[in-house]
């Protein structure tokens, strides 16, 4: 079968499934693999963490430490147990402002879509051509 994509190394496609299951970036889960390896937040050692995220950007290395967290991850995504919680990742609940502009925008959207296709159905078509170069 023919592909326009090549096939991601293993361990690429772990990491970018591990940032899928917990909907975060590919730099924050090298930042969450950081901390659950070493212990501690990456602090002094954000250029130590640019320096092996862009190796795995540009040459697909991927260190042991992202390796064993992302692995984790994607073991314990494949349960249906599955929490984000558990790598701190937690969610605030909507406001009821949010709530509120959700669904204003939403009107909005509705009727600016709605006056666009009113428009185009009633707009004044030339008999027998619609589009140009009309002889």
């Amino acid at each position: 079968m023919f592909a326009l994509d090549p096939e991601l190394p293993p361990d690429v496609a772990d990491v970018l499934e591990s940032a899928s299951l917990l909907e975060v970036s590919e730099y924050c889960v090298f930042e969450m693999a950081y901390e659950a390896w070493f212990g501690r937040k990456v602090g002094d050692d954000a250029a130590l963490l640019e320096r092996h995220f862009f190796a795995y950007l540009y040459r697909d290395a991927v260190p042991p430490w992202v390796r064993a967290f992302c692995r984790d991850v994607v073991w314990r995504g494949r349960r249906e147990d599955f929490d984000p919680a558990r790598y701190g990742i937690v969610y605030a609940p909507p406001t009821r402002t949010m709530i509120y502009l959700g669904i204003r925008y939403a009107i909005w959207t509705t009727l600016a879509v709605s006056v666009i296709i009113g428009l185009a159905h009633f707009a004044a078509v030339p008999a027998g051509c619609t589009f140009p170069p009309c002889y």
